[in-house]
């Protein structure tokens, strides 16, 4: 019986590869915004802790006023900055999200088209298999008689 091969094999390993390639780059910005979130958690501490030592002395110094003031704009300005950089990243996630479905489309379409391949070719043989039988019934037939 002969070997079923699939002409679009590379084809199909090519796209798997593919898709694989976007799962790579979806995780990568996951990490990055996690990353991010985590930053921002950091500085939200850092800025509380911060107002908590200015809160708990009894007497609070223009300078030490003005230097809380600098930094609390100073932490909302990275805190911003983080944030447009999260929204940024998020965009450019759904974007791999969309490119992802198409490409797990194109891959599945190569599978759904070898499984077609697969059945047509093992249809095929299983013909050429029972012809061979019937010639084989015939022969035998012929040699008794």
């Amino acid at each position: 019986m002969a070997k079923f091969s699939y002409k679009y094999e590379n084809i199909k390993r090519i796209k798997k590869i593919f898709e694989k390639e976007v799962q790579r780059q979806i995780s990568e910005l996951n990490l990055k915004i996690q990353k991010l979130i985590e930053y921002k958690e950091e500085l939200i501490r850092e800025k509380e802790n911060e107002k908590r030592k200015i809160l708990s002395k009894n007497f609070i110094g223009n300078n030490e006023l003005h230097f809380y003031s600098k930094f609390e704009k100073y932490i909302d300005e990275k805190l911003e900055f983080a944030d447009k950089k999260i929204k940024e990243l998020e965009s450019e996630k759904e974007k791999k999200i969309e490119e992802l479905v198409q490409k797990s489309k194109e891959t599945k379409i190569f599978e759904k088209l070898e499984e077609h391949h697969k059945y047509k070719f093992e249809t095929e043989q299983n013909k050429l298999e029972q012809i061979r039988m019937d010639e084989i019934a015939l022969k035998k037939q012929g040699k008794n008689e």
